[in-house]
């Protein structure tokens, strides 16, 4: 298994919007391409878009751009602007990434509140310890006119602090960011890092949160996510106990984080393997996943529930694909059904060795979606305010709860109760 899983990103978050729509009982979905890469202006788009506040679309190519640094170019920021009738028909390059700056970004970007990106660079920067560089997070500035003309380098990773960061990062509430690096650290085996914000911007260093050694896991691939009580969860694609991989927490303490892992679930193979994506969380704080591998590598859907402690001890194998078909991340739809992604699979063998890939659907999984209701979360009318809205709405909280897939009154006040985050009256 290789990391090529992320390379269906783009295409498998294509695909999920386009059946997440035609679930939600929208017209026939129809697929309109806005513009095809040109090597000049990138190549291979390797990590999902995001939008800024104008509704302007923003991404990465993992190849391409203005330099031949790199064979076939170092990679590309680029931007596609939202037009009264659509779209721009051509993208503006916002960075072209020259090796010294950073080269061959693989994951999205994420955007702060005053429009800046951010993101990482798998290869480049001023470090020669890696073969290919030891790769960069960079910052992109929002000026008056748009963007600067050329990103900000706030960490070069030089090996020994990580190396090759091929996964996005997440801010918390106070505008850190953290990240994993898939290699480097003390062991070589990969790192969990934070960059602190600061008065004058980011720290020009990355804290090392966590440098696994291999037997708590190697190689961290994915994104992080937080929990409610800003642990960092997250996953490797091998190591541990049985050389498969983990789910592993970094608890959240006084001061900051723990300084080493706490491994969740060590998977062994017959409870799935090579977890390459990242992690998502339902309202209740349960985590669901996938894994490439298993038992005769038929890839896996798990959840791991959350319990009064912490977590179980041991993954539940919600769902088990057919050989080498190797599923590739989630995505939960607004009545909590599982969509996903598989690299191979499905009934084209004949278009493409090991078949062409599918995207499914699983419902039943259990996953409680974090829905939004009328009240303010936090405020202390926020659950009566819900709740009377519902009523007026659906005329009672049973209709409500039919009507949201919750099934009975009771959940849906649970629900209500989760959102607003206080216990209901």
């Amino acid at each position: 298994m290789s990391r090529r899983l992320s390379r269906f990103a783009a295409a498998g978050g294509l695909a999920l919007a386009a059946l997440a729509s035609h679930l939600a009982g929208a017209a026939t979905p129809k697929l309109t391409t806005l513009f095809s890469f040109d090597g000049a202006n990138g190549q291979y788009p390797d990590a999902a878009l995001i939008a800024d506040a104008s509704g302007n679309l923003l991404g990465t190519t993992q190849a391409g751009g203005g330099y031949s640094t790199c064979i076939g170019g170092c990679g590309t920021v680029f931007e596609l602007a939202k037009t009264k009738n659509g779209y721009a028909s051509t993208p503006t390059i916002l960075a072209s990434f020259n090796f010294t700056d950073g080269a061959y970004p693989s994951a999205g970007l994420i955007i702060d509140a005053d429009g800046n990106l951010f993101g990482t660079t798998a290869g480049g920067g001023a470090y020669s310890t890696c073969i290919g560089g030891c790769g960069t997070v960079f910052e992109l500035a929002k000026t008056k006119s748009g963007y600067a003309d050329a990103p900000t380098i706030l960490v070069d990773f030089n090996g020994p602090d990580g190396a090759n960061p091929t996964a996005g990062l997440i801010f918390d509430a106070d505008g850190n960011l953290f990240g994993t690096a898939s290699a480097g650290g003390a062991s070589g085996y990969g790192t969990v890092f934070e960059i602190a914000k600061t008065r004058q911007g980011y720290a020009d260093t990355p804290t090392t949160l966590v440098s696994f050694d291999g037997s708590n896991g190697v190689d961290p691939t994915s994104s992080l996510i937080f929990n409610k009580k800003g642990d960092l969860l997250g996953t490797t694609f091998n190591g541990g106990p049985y050389g498969v991989g983990t789910v592993f927490k970094i608890a959240k303490i006084r001061g900051g984080h723990a300084s080493s892992p706490t491994t969740l679930v060590s998977f062994n193979v017959s409870n799935g393997a090579l977890p390459y994506s990242a992690l998502i969380a339902d309202a209740r704080g349960n985590l669901f996943g996938t894994t490439a591998g298993g038992t005769t590598y038929q890839g896996t859907v798990f959840e791991l529930a959350k319990t009064r402690s912490g977590y179980a001890t041991t993954p539940t194998i919600l769902a088990s694909f057919s050989p080498l078909t190797e599923p590739v991340g989630l995505l939960a739809d607004a009545k909590g059904e599982l969509l996903g992604p598989t690299y191979f699979g499905g009934a084209n063998n004949d278009a493409c060795s090991g078949g062409c890939g599918t995207v499914y659907e699983l419902t039943g999984s259990g996953f409680v979606p974090r829905l939004a209701f009328a009240g303010t979360p936090g405020s202390t009318d926020c659950y009566g305010e819900s709740v009377l809205s519902l009523m007026h709405k659906d005329r009672n909280l049973d209709v409500a709860a039919a009507a949201l897939g919750l099934g009975r009154a009771e959940a849906v006040q649970t629900a209500v109760s989760e959102y607003c985050g206080t216990s209901a009256p």
